[in-house]
């Protein structure tokens, strides 16, 4: 070969390496241009979700305003009375409190409900109390106030031994509520 064809080929194998570098590069940054653009789609999708979720979170936060208050309301109420004891003890110091001496009979027991969580428990408390009038009505105002979450099943108001006395019969149920079962996104909401 002489030397003008070896240049020739030195110089077909130069172009042919340089093609061949620029087909990579080119190729890499097909790939590159693919993968940037497929994660900014990705970007976009993510923000849109976000947003949603943003909305949604502001209905639910909007829409739940009023149970929320509810619930930080009535909290102290709850924690007051968790154990049957606590209930006897409240009921106790009430009639202490308001001098009424004669009860005739005091019953309490503890009903069980396995299928509600949140009020796994609650005190049926059923007394007979003979006392003046006034005394007896301001004693049954004043469990309503110590225990306002407290339902009168029966209550039953007749006339007592004495002109000035009165008889009643009434049955409370307090329920005993368990707020570490409430739903998990109230609790986070309580918290927050």
């Amino acid at each position: 070969m002489n030397p003008k064809q070896l240049a020739c080929v030195v110089l077909m194998m130069f172009i042919g390496l340089v093609t061949y570098f620029a087909q990579t590069v080119h190729q890499k940054v097909t790939a590159m241009k693919k993968s940037a653009a497929m994660a900014e789609q990705d970007a976009i999708a993510a923000e849109s979700s976000r947003q949603t979720a943003e909305i949604l979170t502001a209905r639910v936060k909007a829409e739940s305003e009023e149970i929320r208050r509810f619930l930080q309301a009535w909290t102290p109420y709850v924690d007051k009375a968790q154990t049957e004891q606590e209930v006897e003890g409240i009921i106790e110091f009430s009639l202490r409190e308001r001098g009424i001496t004669l009860v005739r009979s005091r019953k309490t027991e503890l009903k069980v409900a396995r299928e509600n969580k949140i009020i796994p428990k609650s005190v049926l408390t059923t007394l007979v109390i003979e006392d003046e009038y006034a005394k007896v009505m301001n004693w049954l105002g004043d469990v309503e106030k110590r225990l306002p979450l407290a339902r009168v099943k029966t209550c039953r108001i007749t006339g007592g031994s004495t002109a000035r006395q009165l008889r009643l019969d009434v049955s409370l149920e307090t329920p005993l509520i368990n707020l570490s079962e409430m739903p998990a996104s109230t609790k986070s909401k309580k918290k927050a």
